[in-house]
């Protein structure tokens, strides 16, 4: 998952809209106004405006309403012609490769959340949505048959249903400024110390599958082709890894249903979690809890963004040979157990040569327990090779 409040933190609006031409005053560069380059302008004055210490845009003349009040993400929406998950994606690289337009001596910017009041608030919106799934059949049908996912699971990773829009009260999360818009759909919280640190609001979109379920998008859901949303204020942390048993190997995945699907089918080969998203980048303290496994094998996406994400996983083997970057057998874990083969045995492959590997670089003498799970796993693969 992308840390949206990282970009709003490193990239600089006012430096971003010089970039496309924009100018400023410099005795007026926290609350400033010119033309809007994105267009130019088409009024003579109050065009274009910066505000709340460099931290909102809003245009007077030829940008959609929706516009005005809107974040460095949504001016480089705007500036690029992209929707908001583009944006944040290509931001983050911006701030991987250290591609950042120059910040601008501002004041500091106020501290949005208190920590306490989103966390309380986020874990009785978690318990709304879990009410909500155990009394909806069709919620639960589309994990089921959709993700292949059981009650148990269901449970134990507190998934969740919204029936509707909400637009709540941000001072009940510790924030100010706009509602918080907490949109109808599949909730999948993150946790930490069983503690919620993130909420993601799976939402149907325009003809795909969940719409089926649980009602088509229709136009007051909001922002078609953004799949996920969730309440602003959360911190991205490595997608319940503390459900672990402390494996031998762990496999993360580049999503969460990915993650959750592995948990539903094979939690006694391996530690299950996820990365957050193709870009996301390992902090140093994750990189330390890594290191209690003897391998650490990483399954992107086959596609492009999966692509640049094997290549980071791949630099990383220069901090450490455990962290390996694995194809999946399809698009993604997901599409292979919807296409009817085997997740568990593939899984169970994964797991046997990482082992094994492992155990043959430091001695197997050295940990009976992952000798036992090796002898198990081979003893699965032959029985399914022999059926």
């Amino acid at each position: 998952m992308h840390d949206v409040d990282e970009i709003r933190e490193k990239i600089s609006l006012i430096a971003l809209a010089e970039e496309t031409g924009a100018k400023f005053s410099d005795a007026h560069r926290l609350r400033s106004h010119c033309p809007l380059p994105l267009h130019g302008g088409d009024r003579s004055s109050l065009a274009f405006t910066i505000y709340e210490n460099g931290r909102k845009w809003k245009c007077h003349s030829s940008c959609p309403s929706d516009a005005n009040g809107g974040d460095v993400i949504s001016f480089y929406m705007a500036w690029k012609g992209v929707d908001f998950k583009t944006a944040v994606q290509e931001l983050s690289e911006w701030i991987s490769s250290a591609h950042l337009p120059q910040p601008v001596p501002a004041p500091q910017p106020k501290q949005w959340i208190q920590p306490e009041q989103w966390t309380i608030r986020a874990e009785r919106f978690v318990s709304f949505a879990e009410e909500n799934l155990r009394n909806d059949k069709r919620a639960q049908e589309y994990l089921r048959i959709e993700r292949g996912l059981s009650p148990e699971t269901w449970r134990a990773f507190r998934l969740g249903y919204n029936p509707k829009n909400i637009y709540d009260d941000p001072a009940k999360w510790g924030l100010d400024g706009k509602k918080i818009w907490l949109s109808r759909g599949i909730i999948i919280p993150g946790f930490q110390r069983e503690k919620p640190h993130y909420i993601k609001i799976r939402r149907p979109q325009p003809d795909d599958t969940l719409g089926k379920y649980i009602g088509k998008w229709v136009e007051r859901d909001m922002n078609p082709g953004i799949k996920f949303g969730g309440p602003r204020g959360g911190r991205s942390v490595m997608f319940r890894l503390e459900f672990s048993d402390h494996l031998p190997i762990l496999i993360l995945t580049e999503g969460e249903w990915d993650a959750m699907l592995l948990w539903e089918h094979c939690a006694d080969l391996c530690d299950i979690g996820t990365i957050g998203g193709a870009q996301a980048k390992f902090s140093s303290r994750y990189l330390t809890l890594l290191s209690q496994y003897l391998a650490i094998l990483v399954v992107h996406d086959d596609d492009n963004a999966g692509g640049k994400g094997r290549e980071y996983i791949s630099e990383l083997q220069n901090i450490s040979d455990r962290i390996q970057p694995i194809f999946p057998p399809a698009h993604d874990l997901t599409d292979y157990w919807k296409s009817g083969e085997d997740l568990r045995t593939w899984t169970a492959e994964q797991v046997f040569r990482s082992l094994e590997g492992a155990l043959n670089h430091i001695g197997s003498a050295k940990n009976e327990r992952s000798q036992k799970i090796l002898s198990n796993i081979q003893t699965e693969i032959l029985q399914f090779d022999a059926g």
